[in-house]
């Protein structure tokens, strides 16, 4: 039996959680695949172009096949044969450093887009003395959208929806989803909670306006008790450079 506080706490390598993996169907969930800037504060949420095609070709020399998350909430995604990749916010260099690598493995993916800033940057997070970057447009949501791969929402602007009130969470949720299917002509039926937080008052409100899923930040596996409202997800980040970490790797060298 594996224990999930036996485990890294983010991926960046399968070998850690290969056994894992066989227990249900993990979500893994990305921000940004490009270069770090320097001045970058949040540091995890990139994920070097090289790593990701290493993760890749990783899962697909495992074996492993992408589902969509609507397969995951219907209980039809095949445990320990599946994995779903997910990119939160819809930052321009995931279309460009991802596409290609993508292709080559016959893999698809969701991008859950910020509605209201679609061609603009990640102003929620410049407040916080974040480097900007810049988000897709709607041209290249629909390169993306061309590409076989899927499109979710992650709210009109980003905010924490557990401190608004029911009408303006309402707008977020229902409102991004109008958005999107009307500018874009798809169904938008997976949406996913901003900074991961969430309660029961919150999921009401995405029931309500109509998603089959609703993905977390909340480490662990998916299976058919797994509620769609309130999927489970995996941060994917580089390894940590930590002194411990080294020290491990140059006394595995002998």
């Amino acid at each position: 039996m594996i224990l999930k506080d036996k485990l890294p706490a983010k991926y960046h390598c399968l070998t850690p959680f290969r056994e894992f993996f066989q227990t249900g169907v993990p979500i893994l969930m990305y921000h940004k695949v490009g270069r770090r800037p320097l001045r970058a504060r949040l540091k995890g949420l990139y994920v070097s172009p090289s790593r990701f095609v290493r993760q890749m070709e990783e899962l697909h020399a495992a074996g492993f096949a992408t589902g969509a998350l609507g397969e995951v909430a219907a209980g039809t995604a095949a445990p320990g044969r599946t994995v779903v990749l997910t990119f939160d916010d819809g930052f321009r260099n995931v279309l460009e450093n991802t596409l290609p690598v993508l292709a080559a493995h016959g893999f698809q993916a969701t991008q859950f887009l910020v509605a209201d800033f679609l061609g603009k940057n990640n102003e929620w997070d410049l407040r916080n003395g974040e480097t900007p970057e810049p988000l897709m447009d709607a041209a290249q949501v629909r390169e993306w959208l061309a590409a076989g791969h899927q499109i979710g929402s992650h709210s009109r602007r980003h905010p924490c929806l557990i401190r608004l009130s029911v009408r303006d969470a309402r707008e977020e949720i229902a409102g991004s989803k109008k958005k999107l299917e009307d500018l874009f002509g798809v169904s938008i039926a997976h949406f996913c909670y901003p900074y991961g937080d969430w309660n029961e008052r919150v999921r009401d409100v995405v029931l309500e306006a109509g998603y089959q899923t609703a993905s977390t930040t909340r480490f662990g596996i998916n299976t058919p008790a797994t509620p769609p409202l309130a999927l489970h997800r995996i941060f994917v980040r580089h390894p940590t450079r930590s002194l411990k970490a080294l020290r491990a790797r140059l006394f595995s060298k002998g």
